[in-house]
């Protein structure tokens, strides 16, 4: 049997973790059909010349892991794993792997080694190689992702193939970036080990009692987030359009301070979307960055991230035949630092204020260039007043719900790269607050532990089940209340939404960058018609649906995978106990909202059904629609919603 030399470079570490996260990607999207048109197989299934597989041993793993799944769903029933590991089986225990046997990719047969998974998907990988086999060929071990790449697009058109190929560059990047940021983190952490306190903290005046400075709470947060990978996508820590200078002056991992540069655009190409007086007090004047004043009166100035000054922007004014309009500021103004989403900058002198700009960086996929499409400028606003206007109606909503205000913003003629939005923070409620975005709770603490198990101490006496409890009766009674009472289903991802501790109130949740929600138009019209009025103008066609599908999926992949089971499973571990336990209160929570809601005489049947009874849940295929495949293969209008059904339902379980 031959053996593919291992094309994998770098530290061995990054590189086995990256590529860990793709294998099991791919089975979990089922990319090209590699797991509902394979068949399982035992090892000795295997091609006469691949006995020396066998010596590679399954990874230790823990007991949950070797759980197994009886049933799959539509088009995997072949699958079904016949040898189950017995109950009690040592935490530790070696698990024969199975082998998918794919035979439809071009020229060959395809063995993929697998062991059974839990969370997310039915299989998991089993590691490297893989083992492919040409028509009447010796067998091949493939020792690297670009060679399982590569098998992957074999049969593919041209331009299809290269999105693999390109995926594998990706890879590459994903390795390289985290290798500078677990330096960066290393670093900081001994840092921070070697502070008397956070720096979210400082010592108040009187007395000496510790007070959180919620600004510094929600940098802090941001950035131990940052380190803290995606659950989902593979690649999250490539950071495309970013070399290691790049990521290392504007990545939220190193936070550095910086200063934005600024373009003079004629105004009757410059649209704002609301009166200059709602701007921030400090937003520069035409002196300020160097030009004269008396263009004031022909032309408004635009923020530009110096990531995108010079040659680059020069290009695109070009495209846009506005380089002879625009004017370049030679001055830059106003000191920000990045947070958690990279192309949202905090004003450092005005710390309540952020500003999202353009960047042509893509995160999260190849598809996903980080531009300002014009619309989500208004659709944003828009979508935050009806929030706004639904908690007045909900009195166990409005107490616990905040928002940031994103009604101020500026488009050049609808061109995506040349164009911002302002946030500002309710910094009067959050004053005395920590602050932190979902996606920081499970990432790892300076200290030791994972950041929930600091919040729980400050917040919660040390009992991090009861501050999962109570985000769960925050979480779920806000987001079922809006799905099913007021057809609304928010992208409130890990990123968008954000925790508020303390300030001598209860826990509440603050909501940001709602230009993404699906929205059941018609009922809402109908039933609400004064709330309807609010988002009677949405410019994204793509926000109003007509049926309740996109809301179900909108919520199970977002609210309930997200920002609820993710948690689940790392405070299951925190906790040493086992993550069945956690959905079960997941599901009793579920279960007593929805209970709630049908005796107030709202129709919950689907819910229960989509998160309860049914046994496989809607997963997004992130990396398909975002990566591998043209949109006009998936038929995707948002590569961020494509959806597949085969995650298993948790909390059916449960």
């Amino acid at each position: 049997m031959k053996a593919a030399p291992d094309a994998d470079a770098g530290d061995p570490r990054h590189v086995q973790y990256i590529r860990q996260r793709v294998l099991d990607a791919l089975l979990r999207e089922d990319v090209r059909g590699c797991v509902s048109g394979a068949t399982l197989v035992a090892s000795e299934a295997l091609p006469p010349g691949a006995a020396a597989l066998e010596a590679f041993s399954a990874a230790p793993t823990g007991a949950a892991a070797l759980e197994a799944f009886s049933a799959a769903p539509t088009g995997v029933a072949a699958l079904e794993l016949s040898e189950a590991p017995p109950p009690g089986a040592a935490a530790h225990a070696r698990v024969a792997r199975r082998w998918l046997r794919v035979g439809h990719f071009e020229g060959g047969m395809l063995w993929i080694p697998v062991l059974p998974a839990r969370f997310m998907q039915v299989w998991r990988s089993a590691g490297l190689p893989l083992l492919w086999r040409e028509h009447g060929a010796e067998p091949v071990a493939l020792n690297d992702l670009a060679g399982v790449l590569a098998c992957y697009a074999r049969g593919l058109p041209p331009q299809a193939a290269a999105l693999f190929r390109a995926f594998g560059e990706e890879c590459d990047a994903a390795v390289g970036h985290r290798v500078h940021s677990e330096s960066e983190r290393e670093r900081w952490f001994a840092e921070l080990r070697g502070a008397s306190a956070p720096r979210s903290v400082a010592l108040a005046a009187a007395g000496g009692a510790p007070a959180v400075d919620w600004q510094a709470s929600l940098l802090y947060h941001d950035r131990v987030a940052a380190f803290h990978d995606h659950p989902l996508y593979p690649t999250a820590r490539a950071k495309l359009g970013f070399d290691e200078h790049s990521l290392a002056a504007y990545g939220p991992e190193c936070q550095r301070e910086f200063q934005l540069r600024w373009l003079a655009l004629p105004r009757d190409i410059h649209h704002p979307s609301a009166d200059a007086r709602h701007w921030p007090a400090l937003w520069p004047s035409f002196a300020d960055v160097g030009l004269d004043p008396a263009l004031a009166d022909s032309h408004a100035l635009l923020p530009v991230h110096p990531f995108m000054w010079g040659a680059q922007l020069q290009a695109m004014l070009e495209d846009a035949k506005l380089a002879q309009a625009a004017i370049p500021a030679p001055r830059p103004w106003l000191r920000v630092a990045p947070t958690l989403s990279v192309r949202t900058v905090v004003l450092l002198d005005a710390p309540e204020w952020h500003v999202k700009v353009p960047l042509t960086i893509r995160t999260l996929g190849a598809r996903n260039i980080r531009t300002i499409k014009p619309s989500t400028i208004r659709d944003g606003h828009a979508v935050q007043t009806l929030l706004g206007a639904i908690a007045a109606h909900e009195p166990g909503i409005g107490g616990r719900l905040l928002l940031t205000d994103e009604r101020c913003g500026a488009h050049a003629d609808h061109r995506m790269f040349l164009g911002y939005i302002l946030r500002r923070y309710p910094d009067a409620a959050l004053q005395g607050c920590d602050v932190v975005p979902i996606a920081a709770l499970a990432a790892d603490a300076p200290h030791g532990g994972i950041v929930a198990q600091d919040l729980a101490r400050r917040h919660y006496g040390g009992d991090l089940l009861a501050f999962f409890d109570d985000y769960l009766d925050l979480t779920l009674n806000l987001h079922l209340t809006l799905w099913t009472r007021y057809g609304v289903a928010l992208e409130s991802n890990q990123q968008n939404s954000v925790l508020v501790l303390g300030g001598g109130g209860p826990l509440r949740l603050l909501l940001k960058d709602n230009d993404a929600a699906r929205i059941h138009t018609g009922r809402l019209r109908q039933r609400w018609p004064l709330l309807a009025a609010h988002v009677a103008e949405l410019r994204d066609d793509r926000i109003a649906v007509n049926d309740e599908l996109p809301l179900a999926q909108m919520f199970t992949t977002i609210t309930l995978q997200l920002n609820i089971a993710v948690l689940a499973e790392s405070y299951a571990v925190a906790l040493d106990r086992p993550p069945a336990a956690l959905y079960a209160l997941v599901r009793r929570r579920v279960d007593a909202v929805l209970a709630r809601l049908d005796v107030e005489g709202e129709d919950t049947a689907l819910a229960r059904h989509v998160l309860l009874d049914s046994e496989w849940l809607h997963l997004k295929c992130l990396l398909v629609a975002a990566t591998l495949a043209e949109k006009s293969e998936t038929g995707a209008a948002d590569v961020n919603k494509f959806y597949g059904r085969s995650a298993p339902n948790f909390l059916r379980q449960a």
